[in-house]
């Protein structure tokens, strides 16, 4: 079990990252690929990701084993929503890492894991050989993951907004009670399923809430107790990511708004309480761009209702749009 200990000044300086985070992405990924229990939902991405590794894509994943420790300067949280400010940032910060840091995270790392003469060269700070990791890194980002970062952060866009509304309707308390089921609020301390029994004492530095797609199981947080304080937890999402798609619309509902649009108006019903732009993309398998246009052509002609929540915009169906898709009148 894993208890995080809040104090009021932390509760006020919770947060919730801005979006999807690569890095934390990328580790996570690379725990699905070496493991030997990844969901079948993931199969043909592991296929093509598998394929596409490089001998030195090879060497990070030696870093990243599917269970236990993973050295926390793999993955510095910043927050970040654009995806290449975050990756150029996270990447900085990589390149960055102190050298104490450095030792310290390498140390926990099993030399089976890890060959020690490539973990020397690392934890003694060679300029080289960590600018060597963070282009491997890169480069597995863009070979892996790039092609899928839409509907990744889509994801985990969605799940973020859902846990805003819940902050927003029901304060702290409610969002950390909802989180996952993995996780307890027994104020004022957050009890999550764990590996290992550890104490995190927050102690006024507040925690960040990053909902991930590949993060699966239970949740995960940095080793390390000088690091800034984050709580990677997985997300509910459909079960098959290379296939999800809207069933077609009724042939009178293409007929007057268009297919697209059609299925724009059918994706956000399925949200009662109001869905993102994101979501919609992610939903009808369209470019965010598209999906705002579409909403707003919905909107001007009264199906759908848009108002701001945060950094997001939420579109929820009008009676006139239910009566539409219903074919029943209001």
């Amino acid at each position: 079990m894993l208890r995080i200990h809040f104090t009021a000044a932390d509760l006020g300086s919770l947060r919730l990252a801005a979006g999807a985070d690569p890095l934390w992405e990328s580790l996570l990924s690379q725990h699905a690929l070496t493991g030997g229990h990844a969901p079948a939902a993931l199969g043909s991405w592991r296929r093509r990701a598998i394929a596409r590794l490089t001998p030195e894509m090879r060497e990070l994943l030696s870093l990243a084993p599917p269970t236990g420790y993973s050295p926390d300067f793999l993955t510095p949280t910043r927050g970040l929503h654009d995806i290449d400010d975050a990756l150029d940032a996270g990447l900085g910060e990589v390149l960055a890492t102190p050298v104490e840091h450095l030792r310290a995270d390498l140390r926990r790392v099993p030399a089976r894991h890890c060959p020690r003469e490539r973990a020397e060269r690392l934890a003694d700070g060679d300029r080289t050989a960590v600018a060597a990791l963070a282009s491997a890194m890169r480069a597995y980002f863009e070979a892996a993951l790039a092609a899928h970062w839409e509907l990744i952060s889509g994801q985990v866009a969605g799940a973020r907004a859902r846990a805003a509304r819940f902050l927003v309707d029901g304060g702290v308390d409610r969002l950390l009670a909802t989180l996952h089921p993995t996780i307890r609020w027994d104020a004022p301390t957050l009890h999550v399923a764990y590996p290992a029994d550890r104490d995190i004492h927050l102690a006024g530095r507040g925690l960040v809430l990053l909902p991930s797609y590949f993060c699966r199981g239970t949740p995960v947080t940095l080793r390390a107790a000088d690091r800034p304080p984050v709580l990677v937890y997985p997300i509910d999402h459909d079960p098959d990511w290379d296939a999800e798609r809207m069933p077609p619309p009724d042939g009178e509902l293409v007929a007057l708004l268009g297919n697209t649009r059609a299925a724009v108006l059918r994706a956000a019903q399925l949200h009662p309480h109001g869905c993102t732009t994101t979501e919609l993309a992610r939903r009808v398998r369209i470019a965010l761009s598209s999906a705002s246009e579409h909403a707003t052509t919905l909107r001007r002609a009264g199906l759908l209702r848009t108002r701001p929540y945060g950094r997001h915009m939420l579109h929820v169906v009008t009676p006139l749009g239910r009566a539409l898709l219903t074919g029943r009148p209001r």
